[in-house]
């Protein structure tokens, strides 16, 4: 008992706080030291993902009779609308000494503080440090970085497959969950050149290209030094497009086949033929029966990659795993037409 009295006291007097009637370990705190990348920043929307403003700081330091373990020191960044520091408008814990902010996240930031687009005004940003919850803050050297914000550019629905001198915009992909990644079909050329627009205009806010460095051709960047997109495929393809990775990548769709018990689940026995004059797929059907548990439209003969099941009618929805097929009740000889122009919302018929 007797020991683990004594080494509760010695924790106490190791870590800090000064209590009345005991002896002091810290004796003060030297303040952080914050720097700024830059004391004035404009922001852009064609490099939204692109880095505006790095905040690093050179921690404070405990003065401590007795060695003082760092890592007990909690940092917290803060930023305000005034010098004061009267109303906090964010505060972030951070464990590592810097932060960093994109054009975008700025951007968005700044707005939420009531700035207004194209105005420039200050931001103040301090570090608060501390060594306990029972200590008071010890705060850094004020920061002002004078920032003009943007008009926030809306994520559209759709991203616009553009010819390499925005004249034609032959295709789209769609953002169908409203996240940043979009995805469609498109018959180009092999080592056609492109751009992914958000809007169908040479002027769009927002015009995407590869980053301008040899071995990067799959990396988005909207930068004025741009380079184009180019297709290594050529044919059918499935594009898709991460904005918030900056990515894009192409798949070639060899084949769409139709399955269903009208010909035993069969993954290559009926192909579809693809029109290019009205940019629709199609294939010849013979039942006998109600498809009773719908059929498929399998790509590139995988049971991992399909059209099937949609709540919407005459819809069907893309799969990357196992799903239902879509409804199919016609018995006879028919032409199933598959339209994928618009990756918004696949659509088929009977015919």
């Amino acid at each position: 008992m007797m020991k683990q009295l004594t080494l509760y006291i010695l924790a106490l007097f190791f870590f800090a706080c000064k209590k009345e009637g005991g002896l002091p370990a810290v004796t003060g705190m030297a303040p952080a030291v914050l720097h700024s990348s830059a004391t004035e920043v404009s922001l852009r929307a064609d490099d939204r993902k692109g880095l505006a403003l790095q905040l690093i700081w050179d921690e404070a330091s405990p003065e401590s009779a007795l060695p003082m373990a760092q890592s007990a020191l909690k940092n917290k960044v803060e930023i305000a609308a005034d010098a004061s520091f009267a109303a906090i408008a964010k505060s972030t814990e951070q464990v590592a000494a810097s932060l960093s902010y994109t054009h975008e996240q700025l951007n968005s930031l700044v707005l939420g503080m009531g700035f207004v687009p194209g105005e420039k005004k200050n931001i103040y940003v301090r570090i608060a440090s501390r060594l306990g919850a029972n200590v008071d803050w010890v705060y850094s050297n004020v920061v002002a970085v004078a920032v003009t914000p943007y008009e926030p550019v809306q994520e559209a629905a759709y991203l616009y497959i553009a010819n390499k001198d925005l004249t034609q915009f032959p295709w789209k992909l769609c953002s169908r969950k409203e996240d940043g990644f979009y995805d469609g079909f498109a018959k180009l050329d092999q080592w056609y050149n492109f751009y992914l627009t958000n809007e169908e205009s040479a002027s769009a806010p927002v015009i995407y290209g590869s980053y301008p460095l040899d071995g990067s051709q799959y990396i988005l960047y909207s930068g004025a030094d741009r380079w184009n997109c180019w297709t290594s495929k050529g044919g059918y393809l499935y594009i898709s497009a991460d904005v918030n990775k900056m990515t894009w990548k192409e798949t070639a769709v060899e084949s769409l086949t139709v399955a269903g018990d009208f010909n035993g689940w069969s993954a290559t026995a009926t192909p579809m033929q693809y029109d290019q004059s009205t940019k629709v797929w199609k294939a010849t059907i013979t039942t006998t029966a109600v498809e009773k548990w719908g059929i498929k439209v399998l790509i590139n003969g995988s049971w991992t990659w399909f059209f099937g099941a949609s709540e919407s009618e005459g819809g069907c929805a893309l799969y990357t795993a196992d799903g239902n097929g879509f409804a199919y009740n016609q018995v006879g000889t028919h032409t199933l037409v598959l339209d994928l122009s618009d990756p918004k919302a696949f659509k088929y018929r009977v015919e």
